[in-house]
């Protein structure tokens, strides 16, 4: 008892020298505003939810759907349970661990006949750790950290499921939207062959004219099969994005010939700090205090540490099983590093490495978020201002093929300026077509890049429940 004494004033004394996190520096400057400008306002109802500013119950509804049956959004929640369990166990090595056991043995005494003898002892026996030098708490520590990582981890999954679906889902009414566009403009050329035909019928127009008109219906004819397969395609990763198999989900009304509008937006105000709070910066801020952390439990190495076995048992022997006297014996047993040729420092030198790496990650991400901000805002300014052009022109593209058209029915317009007006036309429509699509898919990586949705104290709209026996 008197050496379990010493050692426990040793390990008092150990104790008050134990060892503080370092702190590895990741601080990144940051603008206090974006530097591209935009005309679209903030709508302060959406909360989050930036997909509801497009007004389409079946985007909404896949939205939900890839939430809750995602496969990897599954994945990672198990994961997610599987860390939090480690991290409990981690936690229970504080305390002492306790183990009954029980020796029994069977003999025979020759020397007074066969009388069979029935020996043994029991008891419990069990050790204790005393964390002196804190590596264990540090360990604990570094281990929540990186189970608040698995969560922003999971926000940030569903961050970027939602960024897929949403352009997914313009790629699905874009296929639309061409087909449509594919119908319309064979109508209009239909129209033209019979103009022509009847020319031609007439001896008006030579058989060139009629040649140039069907090549360019049946060009037109030929994509119709490409757009199909283009909506199927976006069909079926929608189909897998909502944890379905393919043909399996029913699109309803998202089968629209229209490109979806997007009806509100970010406000130019936005403060470029705000970045910081997105899911995936703020995992990666969680595994740089995970690495800096670790740096003590390595250093913990360095410094001496106590362990203390005991065992509490008592023998019985005879037939009766009567009990012996009990017998207590505690041990404090005192590791002291000595020499290792330099392995432990080696170990410490090594993970302060692998912090400062998590710390340049942790800047890359901050500044890869800040890039995503600024490269979707001045693509929605340049989107915007090219889509009001392009109207004009097709307006005017409308108005010079109608008057090439009437005057080509009374012979004072040759067949090639119809034509070409014509092919100056298609083209315009399809212009704004892909220029919409292009605006509404810059406006989803643009809200998707500004998707923070997650306090920095209380993870609000980040933390995954999860029922541990259900799983």
């Amino acid at each position: 008892m008197r050496q379990v004494l010493c050692v426990t004033a040793l390990g008092f004394l150990v104790s008050a020298c134990q060892i503080t996190p370092e702190n590895i520096s990741a601080d990144v400057e940051l603008p206090e505003a974006y530097q591209t400008g935009s005309t679209l306002q903030f709508d302060e109802t959406l909360n989050g939810e930036w997909w509801l500013g497009f007004e389409d119950p079946v985007l909404n509804q896949l939205v939900d759907q890839a939430q809750a049956d995602n496969l990897d959004v599954i994945e990672a929640v198990y994961l997610l349970a599987a860390t939090y369990e480690q991290t409990q166990a981690l936690r229970s090595d504080l305390l002492p661990t306790i183990d009954g056991f029980v020796n029994n043995q069977l003999g025979t005494l020759l020397t007074s006949g066969l009388d069979l003898t029935f020996t043994g002892s029991t008891g419990v026996g069990g050790t204790y750790n005393p964390d002196i030098t804190g590596r264990l708490k540090n360990q604990i520590s570094a281990s929540d950290a990186d189970f608040i990582a698995s969560q922003f981890g999971i926000a940030n999954l569903r961050r970027q499921l939602t960024q897929s679906i949403a352009l997914q889902y313009v790629e699905l009414r874009r296929a639309g939207a061409r087909l449509a566009l594919l119908e319309s403009t064979l109508d209009l050329q239909r129209r033209t062959l019979e103009i022509v035909e009847s020319r031609y019928a007439a001896g008006l127009s030579p058989k060139l004219d009629v040649d140039r008109t069907s090549a360019d219906l049946a060009r037109t004819e030929a994509q119709r099969s490409v757009f199909q397969a283009n909506r199927k395609r976006a069909e079926f990763a929608l189909s897998i994005l909502t944890g379905q198999l393919p043909g399996e989900l029913a699109f309803g009304s998202a089968k629209s010939d229209e490109i979806p509008v997007f009806d509100a937006g970010p406000s130019i105000a936005l403060p470029a700090d705000l970045v910081r709070r997105r899911p995936d910066i703020q995992a990666a801020e969680a595994r740089l205090r995970a690495a800096t952390i670790r740096i003590s439990v390595e250093k913990a190495d360095l410094l001496p540490s106590i362990r203390i076995p005991g065992q509490l048992s008592t023998g019985f022997g005879d037939v009766s099983g009567r009990a012996d006297e009990l017998a207590l014996s505690l041990t404090a047993i005192v590791d002291i590093p000595i020499f290792d040729a330099g392995r432990r420092q080696s170990e410490v030198d090594a993970q302060r490495a692998r912090a400062q790496a998590a710390a340049s990650a942790y800047k890359a991400s901050i500044l890869s978020g800040l890039v995503e901000v600024e490269s979707a805002l001045a693509q929605v300014e340049a989107l915007q201002i090219t889509l009001e052009r392009q109207l004009t022109a097709v307006a005017s593209s409308e108005a010079a093929y109608q008057q090439l058209d009437a005057l080509y029915r009374e012979g004072l317009a040759s067949f090639i300026d119809v034509l070409d007006a014509q092919r100056t036309l298609i083209s315009s429509r399809e212009s704004i077509l892909q220029t919409e699509a292009s605006l509404a898919i810059a406006i989803i990586q643009l809200y998707a890049a500004l998707d923070v949705g997650c306090s920095d104290v209380d993870l609000a709209g980040c933390e995954t429940e999860f029922d541990s026996a259900e799983l």
